[in-house]
């Protein structure tokens, strides 16, 4: 027949997996929100990108209008030097018309750099674009398996509790109250070996006393530091 110390230590198995399947349950929602948070990181940076192409293409057309202005203000001067009558008024016309091409010239070379600039933003952003795709395919498939996951755990638990109800028929009311209390307390182990005299859960020496009433299992020994039910295995 089995021992109280017996009956206890197959409970504790099951209150274990119990413990760490409820905590499992848990952090659950806090593992979808990193990986989650991970997905808007990489959001944000393909956003950036798309910002950063906007800003230099409307730079673009700022240009682009710049250079239209100056070829319509070269444009009415041409038209002006059919009027004008004196050879020195040509001339300042010229003059003027060849500054405003120098103007163009130089626009256009900004609005090229801009261009090659704004190709390279595109081409990183399409790089981007990917990853993004990537990890929401990889986010996905996470969030598909959490989804399972927590659909086993619960089954599992239910299972477990439902196993637990079973086990504590069996066991001593008194036992089973200290043993529920401790296990509450210490969240881990509420009934340990003694191993060499040292307690299996907070490792202190134990008196020899307390060493030797572990030997017995059928009263309750505790261990005067840590407070956990101790039992010894021959």
């Amino acid at each position: 027949m089995a021992t109280q110390v017996e009956r206890l230590l197959i409970l504790q198995e099951c209150d274990r997996r119990i413990s760490r399947l409820t905590q499992e349950q848990q952090d659950l929602p806090q593992h979808k929100r990193a990986i989650e948070a991970q997905l808007d990181s990489y959001k944000q940076v393909v956003e950036q990108s798309e910002d950063a192409i906007r800003k230099k293409t409307m730079e673009q057309k700022d240009l682009e209008a710049q250079i239209e202005q100056r070829e319509e203000r070269i444009s009415k001067l041409r038209q002006q030097q059919f009027d004008v009558k004196s050879n020195d008024d040509y001339k300042a016309m010229e003059h003027q018309i060849l500054t405003i091409k120098q103007e163009i010239a130089g626009l256009e070379e900004q609005d090229l750099e801009l261009m090659e600039s704004v190709e390279e933003l595109e081409r990183v952003r399409d790089e981007k674009q990917q990853l993004l795709a990537d990890e929401e395919q990889s986010v996905a498939e996470q969030l598909t398996r959490f989804g399972e996951r927590a659909t086993s755990m619960e089954e599992e638990l239910s299972r477990l509790r439902t196993e637990r109800e079973t086990l504590i028929v069996d066991v001593d009311p008194d036992w089973l109250s200290r043993y529920d209390r401790i296990f509450k307390h210490v969240g881990d182990f509420a009934l340990v070996t003694v191993d060499n005299s040292t307690c299996g859960g907070c490792h202190m020496k134990l008196p020899p006393q307390i060493a030797h009433d572990a030997r017995r299992l059928d009263s309750m020994t505790t261990c005067m530091y840590c407070g956990r039910l101790l039992y010894f295995i021959p």
